[in-house]
């Protein structure tokens, strides 16, 4: 996460912590857009959509922030989402058991260059939020983050949403496990 601010640090400056509602961490089974209620399985991973400046102040993330990849990898599919594209990074990363950690970036807007295949460095800027002026849903612009353990040999058109909380090859990550939050842990407000 030091990445994040750092690369966006016109906008994230002044960055203390993340705020995450019901429903924007791993597992959860709310939803913390539209009306609320319920998802239709357990979230994936992580949302991060608002967060406390140092003098108490709540701002949100918008469609001009720089995401950058978590670990150095390489990129195996990026796929339309309902609000963006979705980018899915490979890391030379292994369990004790062989399996290779994989990351997925969802609701970007890919850089014009990313291209499957291509090698990236941990840190290097993949994308910006998707959304804006304009956009009809009902769900803010904002940054889904997943992590997972998968076989090294998986066929990337098996990484899809509606497959990556289902397929028993697949073991997702809390992100908060994984990630440093920096400058705070971040909390939970209702």
């Amino acid at each position: 996460m030091a990445y994040l601010v750092a690369h966006n640090h016109t906008r994230l400056g002044d960055f203390k912590e993340w705020l995450f509602q019901p429903g924007m961490l791993f597992q959860s089974l709310e939803k913390w857009w539209g009306g609320g209620g319920l998802r239709p399985g357990h979230h994936e991973g992580l949302d991060l959509y608002s967060f406390a400046d140092v003098r108490g102040r709540i701002k949100i993330l918008d469609q001009h922030i720089r995401i950058p990849a978590a670990f150095s990898g390489r990129i195996v599919k990026i796929d339309p989402d309902f609000l963006g594209k979705s980018i899915f990074i490979k890391h030379e990363i292994f369990s004790g058991s062989g399996r290779q950690l994989y990351s997925a970036y969802g609701h970007t807007a890919p850089l014009e260059a990313l291209t499957v295949g291509q090698t990236v460095v941990e840190g290097e800027i993949i994308a910006i939020i998707s959304g804006g002026p304009g956009r009809k849903t009902a769900i803010a612009p904002h940054l889904h983050i997943t992590f997972a353990w998968m076989p090294a040999s998986l066929d990337p058109d098996r990484l899809t949403w509606e497959n990556l909380g289902h397929d028993p090859a697949i073991t997702l990550i809390d992100p908060l496990s994984v990630l440093s939050l920096g400058c705070g842990t971040g909390s939970v407000k209702s």
